[in-house]
């Protein structure tokens, strides 16, 4: 049963540590009709940059570019994209100021995740891992003692 509770409570530690590094962002500003610009996105440390649900006609660009982009030229000055599934874009290694930028009619749906790719962050992942472990030792531990404590049957004699 202590192995059980530790699993859980190194668990939590560590999923609440990971989620506590990560940025989300849901707002836009329309500085131009049709032109929807995120808040600043500030990476520090090595950074991975998901897109959830990404315009048709967007993409991350480079802070100092903002002024330079228009709905013609995004392809220029867009980030390239490292992987693209399950309805996300995904963007690695970044390092420095970023905006994500749309072109529409209404105001993009898109969710931006930024996750530190840190040593803190693999600490914490590890941490959630350990708990998994510890939570299933508990278990099988928990099952094995239950098994023992069972009486056991004697065969009636005739």
């Amino acid at each position: 049963m202590v192995v059980l509770v530790i699993g859980v409570a190194l668990l939590a530690a560590g999923a609440f540590g990971a989620l506590s590094s990560l940025t989300i962002s849901r707002s836009f500003t329309e500085p131009h009709p049709g032109e929807y610009v995120s808040a600043e996105i500030v990476l520090n440390t090595t950074s991975a940059l998901v897109i959830s649900s990404p315009s048709a006609n967007g993409g991350v660009v480079h802070a100092q570019d903002l002024d330079l982009v228009n709905s013609t030229n995004i392809g220029t000055y867009a980030i390239p994209i490292n992987a693209h599934g399950a309805g996300s874009d995904t963007y690695t290694r970044l390092t420095g100021d970023y905006y994500y930028i749309a072109f529409a009619s209404t105001p993009p749906g898109a969710t931006i995740v930024a996750t530190p790719l840190s040593l803190g962050i693999i600490r914490y992942g590890a941490l959630a891992l350990l708990g998994l472990v510890c939570i299933l030792a508990g278990i099988v531990v928990a099952v094995v003692g239950a098994i023992q404590k069972s009486p056991t049957r004697v065969a009636p004699q005739t």
